[in-house]
């Protein structure tokens, strides 16, 4: 699988966004990774590794919130296989 390109997570004028809230409804899990601009593609642990990405467990019943950097704010994903991986990204004010 290859990663998305950046997507970034705007929010409505005048409302600062410090949380994104994100939930995977696909098969696979979900690596991710969040920054201001120019974000590295995620990766996907392996036993041992410390990459600094979240990853989202599929098929996820509730969304996860994510304390993040004030907008602009990006956010980059992969799936773990073949998919599909669906991933709902919302901004939330504070």
């Amino acid at each position: 699988a290859s990663a998305t390109s950046e997507m970034l997570v705007n929010n409505s004028p005048n409302i600062q966004c410090n949380y994104v809230s994100l939930i995977n409804t696909g098969a696979t899990s979900v690596a991710v990774k969040f920054g201001p601009t120019g974000v590295d593609a995620p990766v996907l642990p392996v036993s041992g590794s410390t990459t600094g990405d979240f990853v989202l467990p599929p098929n996820m019943l509730v969304p996860l919130v994510f304390a993040v950097t004030t907008t602009p704010t990006y956010v980059r994903m992969i799936g773990s296989g073949a998919g599909p991986s669906i991933v709902y990204v919302t901004p939330v004010g504070a």
